[in-house]
């Protein structure tokens, strides 16, 4: 059941409905039943699957809680005695965060491996093969493991308490709006607001609505619009020109943008009206001056997740550490220092190419991004003393949208290697925009030659004039739907209707709902 379909709105209505009309007490458990229905209309298999995640991840924080509270009942004060309970909390803590990421890793990237075992064999000339499992990718499996993840490692922490009751957990895990598009919630926010029964609210239902039609908007006019023609240069980049393809490209990261964004919109949306807010996973990130800011403001979830779980643990790791005193007395007191920075960012972005899917072109970008970071803190000095000579501040307005026309330059090199299928694909593709751009192939003939109409045109060019005019009024701290409701209401019906009837005719017509890039990621 795709989120961006008339069936999905039929069923979140009457989930709605029914969980206003239960009792207070009982409406986590409404929540729960649409969950399960949710995911079980996706795939039986993949729902048992997340049964098992949510089962063996329950268990493991009340083993966690468990050896916290004998720790604490054992007076354990020595420091040897310490490390003892400490060793075996690590332990367990281990061995449950390997088995979710092991079985992730078997999900995603099992038959990509055993492909390039295949090439191996072929290149040593033997001829036996594996044969592809061709494993079924649950829904949403990377933002329910990252999620209860997160959640255990809290618990080994001491930052929250395990929770006891199972459907109560079961539905953190597995609250139905964050399945395809995150954002990745964290347990103590998301929680209370998921088991105490929220009441009805007419603001919180309108907020919600107004969500789901602007992300859906994005979605369809966009998005959708978008996709057949960026997959068209992409797949047979051979036939066209540089500048076509670098146009596809930037085409591309206003695609992945919508399609995201927009999804995350509805469900946030969808989450809405029942009460419960999750946590922003955009912030108009096109807007931002460094590469630094972009990752703030981009899927901003999984950045808070990466920051507190893995660049924090690495950076005040031992071992950093020592690498760090030990690189002083050879590059200088200031770059020994940013060694931990420089290769914690450099290992938590590596990760982040990993997350999107397996290839070298994945880690390729990881690895372009975690190295513009690396190298910003590198130059950070010099660029200071630059700027400083050359009069410029950091309230220049032309100098601030000089600092975000590179960094979006920056962000569409990177797109290359996340859009391409392979790494050399990527590299063609960058090299036939350098050696061989072509102005003059961007003509009228060009801008239709990959399967954009001059309908579809105009659709975008207005479509992406309000989204910029919208996150415009946004970034500068007016808030939208605020400033809606002070309207008159003619004025607020107008808007509604409008949007809500584009989103009819599309859904009524020939439109067959499109996945989102990142469903099953």
């Amino acid at each position: 059941m795709s989120i961006n379909s008339a069936a999905f709105l039929l069923f979140l209505a009457v989930a709605v409905a029914v969980y206003y009309l239960v009792p207070k007490r009982g409406r986590y458990l409404v929540l729960l039943a649409a969950s399960a229905f949710f995911y079980l209309c996706y795939s039986l298999k993949a729902a048992i699957y997340l049964l098992f995640t949510v089962a063996a991840t329950y268990g493991a924080a009340l083993g966690l809680g468990a050896l916290r509270r004998r720790e604490r009942a054992e007076g354990a004060d020595a420091a040897a005695v310490r490390r003892v309970w400490l060793r075996r909390r690590r332990l367990a803590l281990a061995a449950i965060l390997v088995l979710n990421f092991t079985t992730l890793a078997l999900f995603k990237y099992l038959d990509s491996w055993l492909g390039t075992a295949n090439s191996v064999l072929a290149l040593a000339g033997l001829s036996f093969r594996f044969r592809p499992l061709e494993l079924l990718l649950p829904l949403g499996i990377s933002f329910y493991i990252f999620q209860t993840s997160g959640y255990l490692i809290d618990v080994y922490r001491g930052k929250v308490e395990p929770e006891r009751h199972f459907l109560k957990y079961a539905l953190f895990a597995a609250y139905f709006p964050q399945m395809i598009q995150g954002p990745i919630n964290r347990f103590q926010k998301l929680q209370p607001q998921l088991i105490g029964g929220n009441e009805f609210s007419a603001d919180q239902v309108k907020y919600g609505v107004q969500l789901m039609i602007w992300g859906m908007l994005k979605k369809l006019l966009i998005a959708d619009t978008l996709a057949p023609a960026v997959a068209e240069v992409f797949d047979h980049f051979t036939q066209y020109s540089g500048a076509v393809i670098l146009l596809a490209v930037v085409l591309y990261c206003l695609q992945l943008y919508c399609d995201f964004s927009g999804g995350t919109d509805l469900v946030r949306g969808a989450s809405q009206l029942f009460g419960v807010e999750m946590m922003e996973n955009f912030r108009r990130p096109y807007f931002a001056h460094t590469v630094d800011e972009f990752w703030r403001r981009w899927h901003i979830s999984l950045g808070e997740w990466m920051k507190d779980y893995l660049f924090y643990p690495l950076a005040l790791s031992k071992g950093l550490n020592r690498l760090g005193k030990a690189l002083r007395p050879v590059v200088g007191p200031r770059l020994g220092k940013l060694a931990v920075p420089c290769v914690s960012t450099l290992v938590v972005f590596l990760m982040v190419g990993v997350w999107q899917g397996p290839g070298l072109s994945n880690i390729a970008y990881g690895l372009w991004n975690g190295g513009l970071m690396s190298l910003a803190m590198i130059a950070q000095p010099a660029s200071a003393k630059l700027r400083e000579r050359l009069g410029i501040g950091h309230e220049t307005r032309w100098f601030r949208v000089v600092q975000v026309a590179r960094t979006f330059a920056l962000v569409v090199v990177g797109r290359y290697f996340s859009r391409s299928g392979q790494l050399m694909q990527a590299l063609r593709m960058l090299k036939r925009t350098v050696c061989s751009f072509g102005w003059r192939s961007l003509g009228p003939d060009a801008l239709f030659s990959f399967g954009l109409t001059p309908v579809n045109w105009v659709v975008l060019l207005i479509s992406t004039a309000v989204l910029v005019a919208v996150s415009a009024l946004q970034e500068r701290g007016i808030p939208i739907r605020r400033t809606l409701e002070k309207k008159h209401w003619a004025v607020q019906f107008v808007v509604l209707f409008v949007g809500i009837l584009v989103i009819y005719v599309f859904l009524s017509g020939d439109y067959i709902p499109a996945g989102y890039v990142y469903e099953s990621i």
